[in-house]
């Protein structure tokens, strides 16, 4: 008695789950449809990240016209004019920082940094949305996979049961086929639960309400990789990321403010020794940004390229046991196997089956971000 009521209990989550998730549908809500390119372009559209990039940029536009204005004002005296004035030493080294042009480039490297932050943001939306879009279709796949399982399990314990009936089986072989049975169902009740929380994360990828039904037109399938000059999206990247741009201008301006100081300060002075410290820790950082950035081209290269071959080998797998649980089950039906053999055989090939669909998944995402890697702005949705 006590079995059954628990047997009753998993069906009834099972029920459930698939009730709420088909529930905005039921509810006449419209649904939304999107390829990955339109759920990229929507995010694009919509996201405050990169309004707020916007205005960061808006920002740093009004603070190199300042720096200008004040470039373009300062008086163009020599430092001995200046001290000649009655300027402290203090004040007229830094007026001498202003008529050279520090802070103008200062502003200038600002307004730089915005604008490639805003190609930044971009780029993190869209690889946000392309995640997400991956995650979803992956979850959804999972779903079926877990729905042929319950199928399967369903007709193994249908046949099991005129089996026992007509004397066939044993009562053990039958309670064996009835575990697989509900732990199909807890395991496609999983797959719904993590679908539905996925198509919200989704949603909120995009800015979308959480409870919005989607539909996404796209299938999780992969396409063989391009043909790759590592070297040359190596070269890119140490030209557009962004971490080579900041540690760079950072670098030029350390380097002036140096010069500039050294001409100033003798270098038994703290202020002399701590310009020189700061200009060479900035050219290490530089060369220290380099050498990651490069690191990371290569092996979000290599992450794609083994996530590829992984995918072919796991579908040799799926065709090896796929011909084994048939034959296990043609074995079973003459006598010649067990019903743990055929559930062996089947939990096998599920297993693969996943494995397989994981490995899709994650090549997919390898790709998106092999792209990103060399920083070359948002292009298209990529992956596929």
């Amino acid at each position: 008695m006590k079995k059954k009521s628990v047997l009753a209990l998993v069906s009834l989550m099972v029920v459930s789950a698939m009730f709420m998730t088909g529930a905005a549908a039921d509810q006449g809500e419209d649904v939304r449809s999107f390829t990955l390119q339109q759920a990229v372009d929507y995010a694009l559209e919509n996201s405050s990240a990169i309004k707020l990039a916007d205005t960061a940029v808006d920002k740093a536009n009004v603070s190199l016209r300042e720096a200008k204005s004040a470039y373009n004002s300062a008086d163009k005296m020599s430092s001995a004019e200046r001290r000649a004035m009655g300027l402290s030493f203090e004040a007229a080294f830094e007026n001498d920082k202003l008529n050279e042009g520090y802070y103008k480039k200062m502003a200038e490297m600002g307004l730089t940094l915005a604008e490639k932050g805003r190609e930044q943001a971009a780029e993190g939306v869209k690889m946000g949305v392309q995640s997400a879009y991956f995650d979803l279709l992956f979850a959804r796949e999972k779903v079926e996979i877990q729905k042929s399982v319950l199928d399967s399990a369903r007709r193994d314990m249908d046949v099991a049961n005129r089996k026992y009936e007509l004397g066939m089986v044993s009562q053990m072989d039958v309670l064996s086929y009835e575990a697989s049975l509900e732990t199909a169902k807890l395991n496609y009740a999983a797959a719904l639960r993590d679908e539905e929380y996925k198509r919200m994360s989704f949603n909120r990828t995009l800015g979308l309400p959480l409870g919005t039904a989607v539909e996404l037109t796209d299938a999780l399938s992969h396409q063989q990789p391009p043909e790759v000059d590592i070297e040359e999206k190596v070269a890119l990247a140490l030209e557009n990321r962004y971490e080579i741009i900041a540690a760079k201008g950072q670098s030029d301006l350390d380097k002036m403010n140096f010069e500039l100081t050294a001409s100033w300060y003798p270098d038994n002075t703290y202020v002399h020794q701590q310009a020189k410290y700061q200009a060479e820790s900035s050219a290490y950082k530089l060369v220290s940004a380099q050498q990651d950035v490069e690191l990371s081209v290569r092996k979000a290269y290599m992450d794609m390229m083994s996530a590829y071959d992984s995918i072919a080998v796991l579908g040799k797998n799926v065709e090896t046991l796929q011909k084994a649980y048939d034959i296990a089950k043609l074995r079973y039906d003459v006598g010649m196997a067990t019903n743990q053999d055929v559930i062996n055989a089947l939990n096998s090939l599920n297993d693969v089956k996943l494995q397989q669909l994981k490995a899709i998944h994650g090549y997919n995402l390898a790709r998106i971000q092999f792209e990103a890697s060399y920083g070359v702005g948002i292009g298209s949705a990529g992956g596929f």
